[in-house]
């Protein structure tokens, strides 16, 4: 496997980790610094996951898709979340902590699945 292979496992493993961290804390933390710290989790973690995908070497097409349906579904997820929490569930553990899990899991499969095609 090459170092771009683990860069990428790595970056997007910080991308749910800090995705899942700086949902709850936005939702479930009632201040200014509580959200700007979640925000600054997440953006953090996404510009490690565009780096290594804008300067790795050429991949397949497989890569590629698996790579933007990931990116894609991620942020309709985060922005669904976000919307939907924002407005209807402010301090609701019940909806931000799902919410949270269902987020990180593009990233998580993202990393499943690069496993099944290395082999």
């Amino acid at each position: 496997m090459s170092k771009d292979v683990y860069a990428m496992r790595a970056a997007m493993a910080s991308l749910a980790a800090a995705t899942a961290f700086g949902l709850i804390l936005i939702g479930l933390v009632p201040s200014i610094g509580a959200i700007i710290a979640g925000t600054a989790a997440i953006v953090a973690a996404s510009i490690p996951v565009s780096l290594v995908g804008a300067t790795a070497r050429a991949r397949d097409r497989a890569f590629s898709r698996r790579y933007l349906l990931t990116i894609g579904f991620w942020g309709l997820l985060f922005a669904g979340a976000i919307l939907i929490g924002m407005y209807l569930f402010q301090q609701v553990p019940g909806f931000w902590i799902p919410a949270a899990i269902l987020c990180a899991i593009p990233p998580v499969a993202f990393i499943i699945t690069g496993n099944r095609a290395t082999r």
